[in-house]
């Protein structure tokens, strides 16, 4: 790059990442085949878009959050094109007073920032996805273990049901590890913890601890304890704090595991 700057380098990074209102995209296309700043910009992005896409895992919404997703897109303002620039007239300074910062704009603002600051806020923002990215693998791969750990035949399964008989979790369990499956536990919040107990001792024992997310039935890997799979009954409460009292200060629901 030859060091010289360019007005029109955030929008550059803005037509790379295919961001732009109409009028924008009009003043980038007749601009950026003009300046080689630019077009070393856009280049730039296309590489950082390309690096941070790759080692992104790309996951498919779940179908209800997708047509919200989609509803939401369909009420987004459209902008009414403008007239096209002819390409031998002067390009128009950007005038940032009289942008509309959609949410497409700031990203591209964003974008931009990065790429021009040589590294430095691109630099903290890819340690955070990074960051994001090892966490949500981290996720998959415990679901993954707890359903495994679901469909294995050789797994103690216990039904936890409630006072009224109604089914409330499901403990799995085996020699390493364990698992619970919330069927009709309402969502905790930071404040509070579930506790897995074993109830085969004359003292309930504290085995796990686990949160319950809104709207989700997926099975749980546990952090089982030493032992925790001799027990053949098992119970859940709901604590306050983030750690597991000496005995369960209500047990919501119990079972035994079933006879194979």
């Amino acid at each position: 790059m030859n060091g010289e700057l360019c007005p029109h380098e955030e929008l550059a990074v803005g037509w790379a990442m295919h961001s732009l209102e109409p009028d924008e995209e009009s003043l980038a296309r007749d601009h950026v085949p003009t300046c080689a700043t630019c077009q070393h910009t856009v280049r730039s992005t296309q590489e950082v878009l390309a690096g941070i896409g790759g080692a992104v895992r790309q996951e498919q919404p779940p179908p209800r959050l997708r047509a919200r997703l989609m509803e939401q897109i369909e009420h987004i303002p459209q902008e009414t094109p403008a007239p096209h620039i002819p390409r031998h007239a002067a390009p128009t300074p950007l005038r940032p007073q009289h942008r509309r910062r959609t949410g497409r704009v700031l990203l591209a603002a964003a974008a931009a920032a990065a790429v021009l600051a040589g590294g430095g806020y691109l630099g903290v923002r890819v340690n955070q996805l990074s960051g994001e990215v090892a966490a949500s693998e981290a996720r998959t791969n415990d679901l993954n273990k707890a359903l495994s750990l679901a469909a294995d035949p050789a797994t103690n399964r216990a039904v936890l049901r409630n006072g009224s008989g109604e089914e409330v979790a499901v403990v799995f369990s085996n020699p390493t590890s364990g698992a619970v499956m919330p069927m009709n536990l309402k969502p905790n919040d930071s404040d509070h913890v579930y506790v897995v107990w074993g109830a085969s001792t004359k003292a309930p024992v504290p085995l796990a601890l686990f949160d319950v997310r809104a709207g989700s039935t997926d099975p749980q890997l546990l952090n089982w304890s030493a032992g925790a799979h001799e027990h053949t009954t098992f119970a859940v409460s709901l604590e306050p704090g983030r750690q597991a009292p000496p005995k369960p200060s209500e047990v919501l629901a119990g079972g035994q595991v079933a006879p194979a």
